[in-house]
């Protein structure tokens, strides 16, 4: 597909992501995401300016402004943005939050213009991933946070076998060992293409967490801290209390790669690569 085919696509989209993630009524499914999001927060000081590109419906500016912080939020979906204000608004936070309409790979705010830049579950959708990181290089004065999907877990695996990780279906077994499959047999790559929203050409890739790194590193960045996002587990709702638990861990050496996605806490240092 092409770039500007992937950009118009995304251009009208919506994604629902307040229903289907935030108020999730499956508990590992909202776990999952909302844990993200905490995440990230806590990374963001009281009072910094800051850039959430690629916002979605809002579910992140709005932790954001809750933290304190002078929010400006951005996606190139029109439809996203409508939502995003009617969300911030029911959450009283509407005051707080600037929302514009943007391209990820343009971003359109002068050099050095944030503290700090955020980019939640973006890069992996772009054309260009490191047109995306280099952008975020660009406008940000001192640090970045970026979450990606990374495929060094197990839910993660029935994500890319075909299958819910948030329930247990009669196509799980399968799905989680096709999965497992993948993720090994894709080593030498990227990561794993899942494509997004029915249509396999749009990108949407599970990179493995090194490759993550080496990424980000080539965009001019230091990386400060590196953890999963979550270690969630799929299917049995049960085991959340052990997952809580882990996810206590999940910044330390080897949890931090075997998350259901990973969050890097970067320092803007050399001109990309």
């Amino acid at each position: 597909m092409k770039a500007s085919e992937i950009k118009e696509f995304y251009e009208s989209y919506s994604d629902e992501i307040v229903a289907k993630r935030l108020e999730s009524p499956h508990p590992l499914r909202q776990y999952a995401h909302r844990t993200g999001y905490e995440s990230i927060q806590a990374l963001v000081p009281r009072g910094a300016k800051v850039l959430d590109t690629g916002c979605g419906q809002g579910a992140l500016a709005w932790y954001l402004a809750e933290a304190g912080a002078e929010v400006t939020a951005m996606d190139i979906s029109a439809p996203n943005l409508r939502a995003a204000g009617a969300f911030l608004a029911s959450r009283g936070v509407a005051d707080r939050v600037t929302l514009v309409q943007g391209d990820a790979e343009n971003l359109p705010f002068p050099d050095a213009s944030f503290d700090i830049v955020v980019s939640s579950h973006v890069l992996e959708h772009l054309p260009d991933f490191h047109r995306g990181v280099t952008e975020l290089h660009r406008v940000t004065r001192a640090h970045a946070i970026v979450a990606l999907p990374t495929c060094l877990n197990l839910a993660a695996a029935s994500q890319l076998g075909g299958a819910s990780f948030w329930k247990l279906s009669r196509k799980a077994p399968a799905a989680f060992v096709r999965g497992l499959a993948r993720i090994v047999g894709n080593l030498g790559d990227e990561g794993v293409q899942e494509g997004y929203a029915g249509q396999d050409e749009l990108p949407h890739i599970w990179r493995y967490p090194w490759v993550m790194q080496r990424r980000l590193e080539r965009g001019g960045f230091e990386i400060v801290r590196f953890e999963a996002s979550t270690l969630v587990v799929p299917y049995f709702a049960g085991l959340l209390p052990v997952v809580k638990f882990l996810d206590r861990y999940k910044s330390q050496p080897i949890l931090r790669n075997l998350g259901y996605g990973s969050i890097a806490y970067l320092r803007k240092t050399t001109i990309p690569v």
